[in-house]
């Protein structure tokens, strides 16, 4: 009896043992494990999308693609008013002029005009128009990004007749700068102007995921690294100062080649490193300035963008769309696992920042919030 006794204790103890420490890994490695989940660039993945079966092969029950465009038409036009009243509320016609700004990409064969705006599916965008615009059927290897920086051994799951990814960014665009004034002018007024769009925090966390954890990691380029470093590093005002201390205090690792979320959520609430992987819709692409007829959102890129060539005649291949794909973009999980391990009083000066994205284009800084504390995992 005792012999029995004995061994029942000994397994009760093992299995809790064994219980406690996977509950710990997994805590400590929820955050890994959803970041890499997250999306770095179009919509969820364009890996997914690109081998995601085509619409016709796949059950879209409950599946909010938008198929039917009378639905996507009532949802673009929401859009398009929503985006009209507020620069008509802040931003008078006629105001100022739109700067020669380089991130708007001109393609007069195809007549369209288009902002580019990184960490909102750019890269899908790019390939899309340059595809449209020369009349070509180019593809993107997604297998490793900045394939060309790797031996040539390791490119073996590059397919024949794939591109790297950066070769799509190597390309030289029309901006435009390439124009004169009355030139873009002309354009501004008769070709069609779209702008795509992201959740603002949703696609801080993936610039971040993008530029701090798989470039650095995987790539071996520290660029983002070390400019973020000097610039935290070079900090005078002691408030600051000893806020970014009080970060770095609560940090679970020292390493130097790691910028954590919440310092990257500092520097970007206090404007202290920028890039145009984490500025504002609104700095990049002037939206009350220029007359925008179309505005798709990564979350619906594939509807938005077939919609958008029905809209304006414009004969694409199958091949070169960007695919359907299931995607719970409000599933939570990018606020709940990263923001949730972010105080409140950190993420709060953000809204000041992207306020105007928010506004323009529909999305909403307390509904972000209310996904970060469904179970946060840091107190307010």
């Amino acid at each position: 009896m005792v012999s029995v006794r004995s061994t029942f204790i000994f397994l009760f103890l093992f299995i809790l043992i064994l219980s406690t420490g996977a509950y710990m890994y997994i805590s400590y490695n929820i955050e890994g494990l959803s970041l890499k989940k997250m999306v770095s660039g179009a919509s969820a993945s364009y890996r997914e999308r690109a081998s995601s079966p085509s619409p016709s092969s796949v059950d879209t029950k409950g599946r909010e693609t938008w198929e039917n465009l009378t639905e996507a038409e009532t949802e673009q036009s929401r859009r398009i008013t929503m985006l009209n009243a507020y620069c008509a509320r802040n931003f008078p016609k006629g105001a100022s002029k739109p700067s020669r700004n380089n991130h708007i990409f001109i393609f007069d064969k195809i007549k369209t005009v288009y902002c580019y705006i990184p960490k909102t599916g750019c890269t899908t965008m790019k390939l899309l128009l340059y595809n449209l615009e020369h009349n070509e059927t180019e593809k993107l290897s997604w297998g490793f990004r900045k394939v060309d920086w790797l031996p040539s051994d390791d490119k073996s799951n590059r397919t024949s007749g794939e591109r790297d990814v950066e070769w799509i960014h190597r390309q030289k665009f029309k901006s435009l700068e390439d124009y004169s004034e009355e030139e873009v002018s002309l354009r501004l007024a008769t070709y069609k102007k779209i702008i795509v769009v992201r959740d603002p925090l949703e696609r801080l966390a993936s610039a971040w995921f993008d530029k701090f954890v798989i470039t650095p990691e995987r790539v071996g380029e520290y660029a983002f690294v070390n400019r973020m470093r000097r610039g935290l590093d070079s900090l005078e005002d002691r408030t600051l100062i000893d806020e970014l201390s009080k970060i770095n205090e609560e940090r679970t690792d020292n390493d130097p080649k790691r910028v954590s979320f919440r310092e990257f959520l500092f520097a970007v609430s206090h404007r202290k490193v920028e890039s145009q992987h984490w500025l504002s819709f609104d700095r990049l692409c002037t939206p009350c300035k220029i007359d925008y007829d179309f505005v798709a959102h990564t979350d619906t890129i594939a509807s938005d963008i077939r919609l958008f060539l029905k809209q304006n005649n414009i004969t694409a291949n199958e091949d070169v769309l960007p695919k359907h794909q299931s995607r719970n973009v409000n599933n939570g999980n990018v606020f709940k696992d990263f923001y949730g391990r972010v105080p409140i009083d950190e993420i709060l000066p953000l809204q000041k920042v992207f306020q105007k994205d928010f506004d323009m284009f529909g999305y909403s800084f307390e509904e972000d919030l209310a996904k970060r504390n469904e179970n946060h995992l840091v107190g307010s």
